[in-house]
């Protein structure tokens, strides 16, 4: 006897971006992260968001009718992509400032010993 079950195709994808929703515009919690983490989980975000706003556009301009992304939704998305791009450009603002101190102090170091030598 065979068990016939019907599949329901269910969009893993929209179902993710649902229950992340609320947080795709907050900034990652990156307080015990070094810049180079940073920018990787920034790149990887804004990699995640450019392809459910593919997927979000492409459902909202077929023919078919789905109860999936809507106009609100890209909305949503595309205001996210601008903000992670912020975000992004403020990491790489900060590892310069960071560096740049960095080398600075080193030259000062270097500075002040070359005096006393």
């Amino acid at each position: 006897m065979k068990n016939s079950t019907t599949s329901i195709k269910v969009d893993v994808s929209y179902e993710l971006y649902r229950e992340l929703a609320g947080e795709i515009c907050a900034p990652i919690d990156d307080s015990d992260l070094t810049y180079d983490l940073r920018y990787e989980l920034y790149t990887s975000k804004l990699t995640y968001l450019y392809n459910i706003q593919e997927q979000c556009f492409r459902c909202i301009n077929s023919d078919i009718t789905t109860d999936t992304y809507t106009k609100e939704d890209l909305s949503i998305i595309q205001d996210a992509i601008e903000i992670t791009k912020e975000f992004l450009r403020q990491t790489i603002r900060e590892a310069l400032i960071s560096s740049l101190n960095s080398a600075e102090k080193k030259a000062l170091h270097g500075t002040r010993n070359s005096q006393h030598s």
